[in-house]
């Protein structure tokens, strides 16, 4: 479990930087084109796949200890009995979608690469790298669903409904 945890937490730190770089593109292309005149060809599309790799690898961190995005006025009503059963449910419906991804988002991806199918842009970049990312993060949702709900399951502590306390935790 620590193995898929501390996976979670170092993708984590990648999609920061991924969004880190988004933000740098797209300031340079903002003065670059309205500043200088002279856009560029590479800005948007590179920003765009780190985009959806960023969100795709930073969500597995997200469901570690209920970061996601969930209704809490209900739980902060209940008592730790009825509150981890829902936060198991929860977690199955994570799993669900991320199953989801996995079994629809890998066949088009798959597709992509073999048939070498590209965006049809200036730097024509392969479709099937911002494809793969969609089943490779299902996977790493659902492996980080199921820890979720082995760690509830054996009377591990519940996700915090408040996460004041992320910075001591090494938050991205």
């Amino acid at each position: 479990m620590e193995m898929i945890d501390r996976l979670s937490g170092l993708l984590a730190r990648v999609a920061a930087v991924l969004y880190l770089g988004v933000g740098v593109m797209l300031g340079w292309e903002v003065a670059g084109r309205y500043l200088f005149n002279a856009p560029t060809i590479w800005a948007e599309e590179l920003s765009r796949l780190f985009l959806v790799w960023g969100t795709l690898l930073g969500a597995s961190w997200l469901i570690k200890g209920g970061r996601h995005i969930r209704i809490t006025m209900v739980l902060e009503l209940l008592g730790d009995g009825p509150r981890r059963v829902l936060e198991i449910l929860s977690l199955i419906f994570v799993i669900a979608f991320a199953v989801g991804l996995i079994v629809y988002g890998s066949p088009i991806a798959l597709d992509s690469l073999e048939r070498g199918r590209t965006t049809g842009s200036m730097i024509d970049l392969p479709v099937g790298l911002v494809q793969i990312a969609v089943p490779i993060g299902g996977l790493l949702m659902t492996l980080q669903a199921v820890v979720e709900i082995l760690r509830l399951a054996l009377g591990g502590p519940l996700s915090h409904l408040s996460h004041e306390d992320d910075a001591s935790e090494g938050a991205v």
